[in-house]
């Protein structure tokens, strides 16, 4: 699994395009037929809202809701600046409203208008790590997540899934789920070595137990089949090359050298070596990070 050591701001910002270009779309489409004409849509690990800027326009729906929860506030704080600059692009205001009062959590609200528009957008800070019942998955037409349930434990997804039981079976949306293919072109004798390395640094507990990592697309289908769902999925690969992604090349070029290095400091020099041979070769080469995009139904 390749993942900084944190879920910072930067991270999320640079994986926002990539994830953009590599996503599924039927399945988002999918998705959107499958909630009311007026859905109230729950995206877990929301961050500063990139799911929400992908799919809200992809929905069709004049009127929407999202409750947009993370365990992090500072990273929570970003999505209105984002939004805004977002919204402006589209042609749409964006309001911020102070938090609901009845809302445990809430940091605070925005609504998007649109000549043919509205939605609103709760924020939410919580612990998802504890009692999952209240995520409130029953008072919501469709969960959503993106880039999550990969920092998930197994002991959380039997949980959640007892709450998708509880909550009638929504929809569920989990888009962006590394699962374990990483390869260059042309390949490297030590891409292996730093790979496992920064993969080891990478994989350590969000707060949710130990990751599922590179397993959660298995695990997740495996447990929505059990319990009567039927599974879409597509692959969602990252693509890097060339020189539109020269810059987020060398950034994830650089943070595995530095997370492999972090994990094993005897080997910093052959890691330094490493670095230079991928930065130097980074507009010849090709990289492929595995992704898969997963829809469950009833």
């Amino acid at each position: 699994m390749i993942q900084p050591q944190t879920m910072s701001i930067d991270w999320q910002a640079l994986r926002e395009p990539l994830d953009d270009r590599a996503r599924a779309i039927e399945l988002a489409w999918e998705f959107a037929r499958m909630v009311p004409s007026r859905p109230h849509i729950l995206d877990l690990g929301a961050g500063v809202g990139a799911n929400v800027r992908h799919l809200l326009p992809r929905l069709g729906r004049m009127i929407q809701d999202w409750t947009l929860m993370d365990t992090d506030a500072a990273v929570l704080g970003g999505v209105a600046e984002r939004m805004q600059r977002w919204g402006h692009e589209l042609g749409w205001r964006v309001a911020r409203n102070p938090p609901p009062d009845a809302t445990p959590g809430a940091l605070g609200e925005l609504i998007l208008f649109g000549d043919d528009m509205r939605s609103r957008l709760t924020l939410i800070e919580k612990d998802m790590s504890t009692d999952l019942h209240d995520l409130g998955i029953q008072r919501h037409d469709g969960v959503a997540g993106n880039a999550f349930f990969d920092r998930v434990s197994a002991e959380w997804l039997d949980h959640f899934v007892t709450e998708l039981i509880a909550s009638g079976l929504p929809p569920v949306l989990a888009t962006s789920l590394q699962d374990g293919r990483v390869l260059w072109r042309p390949e490297d004798p030590d891409d292996g070595m730093v790979l496992e390395l920064a993969s080891a640094a990478a994989g350590r507990d969000h707060g949710f137990g130990p990751p599922l990592g590179d397993g959660a697309a298995d695990a997740l289908v495996a447990k929505l089949e059990a319990v009567g769902y039927r599974l879409d999925g597509a692959r969602s690969d990252w693509r890097l090359s060339g020189p539109r992604s020269r810059q987020t090349h060398l950034d994830l070029v650089d943070m595995l050298a530095a997370q492999a290095e972090a994990r094993d400091p005897a080997m910093a020099d052959r890691i330094a070596a490493w670095r230079e041979r991928r930065r130097a070769e980074v507009m010849r080469a090709e990289l492929t990070i595995g992704h898969a995009d997963i829809l469950a139904r009833r």
